[in-house]
């Protein structure tokens, strides 16, 4: 086996770049400060491990699979889109859309449906704890004063979209017939066919009732950033 392939070109340039060196980023994910000395100019081990190429690839902001093998003994391709497949990380995308906390613009898509601008890296052991499907979920910036004081024009929220029923109450992205809003949202107890109320924080901003089939719940706020 030609000791520099791919993968060890790789490490050797990221570690150049980054003006460190192969005795400190082994340390570094967790081995001894001989580890990828051996790796590189021994050929042992043979591959990365999985945990050490998800280090890696924390320690270098980079794709694990650039340290990983496919069947020609190539480095496989860097997908297009971050994967949280194997990755202590989740990457969760931002998206494009700012809910109408108010009234204003008409939004025609919905959030599911947008174009990730950013993603950001979360441990997954964080979110998991909170959610039932992490890959679900998405950042989106709040846009209006119809949700203040507890969401403010500006605020990034993380929201479930996999959580598409209105049960419990609680805050939720939907889209009204008019655009993307964030409200405050509850079935109402009794109504056939089911009806939901839609409600604002902001007590200058009345509350409002639609029938269940009349909205598209985009996902529940399950968190926000608080920036000091």
């Amino acid at each position: 086996m030609n000791l520099l392939d791919k993968p060890r070109e790789i490490l050797l340039r990221l570690i150049k770049e980054h003006n460190t060196d192969l005795k400190t980023v082994s340390e570094q994910v967790g081995k001894n400060a001989a580890y990828l000395q051996q790796y590189i100019t021994r050929g042992s081990p043979k591959t990365l491990h999985e945990d050490t190429r998800d280090r890696l690839s924390e320690i270098f902001n980079v794709h694990p699979d650039i340290f990983r093998y496919g069947e020609e003994g190539e480095s496989l391709p860097i997908p297009s889109k971050p994967s949280n497949v194997g990755s202590l990380n989740l990457q969760i995308p931002e998206l494009d859309i700012s809910p109408q906390a108010g009234s204003g613009a008409i939004i025609s898509d919905i959030v599911e449906h947008q174009q990730p601008v950013d993603h950001w890296s979360f441990p997954k052991s964080l979110v998991g704890a909170f959610v039932t499907d992490p890959s679900k979920l998405a950042i989106i910036r709040v846009a209006g004063d119809s949700m203040e004081p507890d969401y403010v024009a500006g605020d990034r929220i993380l929201v479930d979209t996999g959580h598409v029923i209105p049960s419990p109450a609680g805050v939720y992205v939907l889209w009204d017939g008019l655009g993307v809003v964030l409200k405050r949202v509850e079935i109402v107890m009794g109504s056939d066919p089911k009806r939901i109320r839609i409600m604002s924080i902001n007590p200058a901003y009345p509350a409002y009732e639609l029938l269940l089939d009349e909205v598209k719940i985009n996902g529940r706020v399950v968190g926000k950033w608080n920036w000091k």
